[in-house]
């Protein structure tokens, strides 16, 4: 059962998994671990065990094969396997869908999601948001903007001010910019956003600043706060965060699935 004859496969899966284990392990080593990197890891770390130790598994997977109670065993573990590769798969694609959506027409206002502030600097993946947010802000100079996130408790000044410094740097003028620095949660960010979109009596479509991974989720919530249609904005994600953020995504939309943020 599950035996590896063909060299190439097997050098195939040894590379696979040596490749899962260096994205899922180069996040780690600057401090960042999470769900996403900590289920890829062990998925990798799994795969590569079966891969090196294949023939002594198979003939452990062939015994149990050979009872009953194993036989139903296996095929219930086969089949919550092929269900969560299925997941995966048509979940990823529903990510890629919703980072590429393209308005009909220009949005009225945007929306930028808050990320890590380091003290009172941007951490990469928020400059790269204030960026990206930035590029379409000076093509669009009538465009207010709410810059959205509280303060954590390793943080000096809340991501909404760092947003709002970093902008302001840039030449975006003060009164185009919206503070909200209350939100803990995407699903606040969005809630709360929105009541200052409708205090200012925006009522149109509007773009939504975050990274590609984050999107789906975002535009989902942003439907359960009752916001008008978002589209992407996205900045570059380093390819060494992507693969563990893109993971941890697929909880993240499980758990807005069930619970609803």
């Amino acid at each position: 059962m599950l035996r590896i004859d063909n060299h190439i496969l097997r050098m195939a899966l040894l590379g696979l998994s040596l490749l899962g284990i260096l994205f899922f392990l180069a996040p780690m080593l600057v401090r960042i671990v999470n769900i996403g990197n900590l289920f890829g890891l062990g998925c990798s770390l799994l795969l590569l065990g079966f891969t090196v130790f294949n023939r002594p598994i198979s003939a452990f997977l062939d015994m149990l094969n050979g009872y009953k109670a194993g036989k139903i065993a296996l095929r219930v573990i086969a089949v919550i396997f092929l269900l969560g590769v299925l997941y995966c798969l048509i979940l990823s694609c529903f990510m890629i869908y919703h980072a590429h959506k393209k308005p009909k027409e220009t949005p009225q206002a945007m929306i930028v999601l808050g990320c890590k502030v380091r003290g009172t600097v941007p951490s990469l993946m928020l400059s790269r948001r204030i960026k990206a947010a930035y590029e379409v802000l000076q093509s669009n100079p009538e465009m207010p903007v709410v810059v959205s996130g509280g303060k954590g408790s390793d943080e000096e000044i809340t991501e909404a001010q760092c947003m709002y410094n970093e902008l302001t740097k840039m030449g975006i003028a003060a009164e185009r910019i919206f503070m909200e620095d209350q939100s803990e949660s995407t699903s606040e960010n969005l809630r709360f956003s929105k009541k200052i979109l409708d205090e200012q009596g925006i009522s149109g479509s509007v773009y939504l600043a975050t990274d590609s991974y984050h999107e789906m989720r975002a535009q989902m919530l942003a439907k359960t706060e009752q916001l008008p249609p978002c589209y992407p904005v996205t900045p570059y994600t380093s390819w060494y965060l992507l693969p563990t953020y893109w993971v941890r995504e697929w909880f993240g939309i499980a758990h807005a699935f069930v619970f609803g943020n």
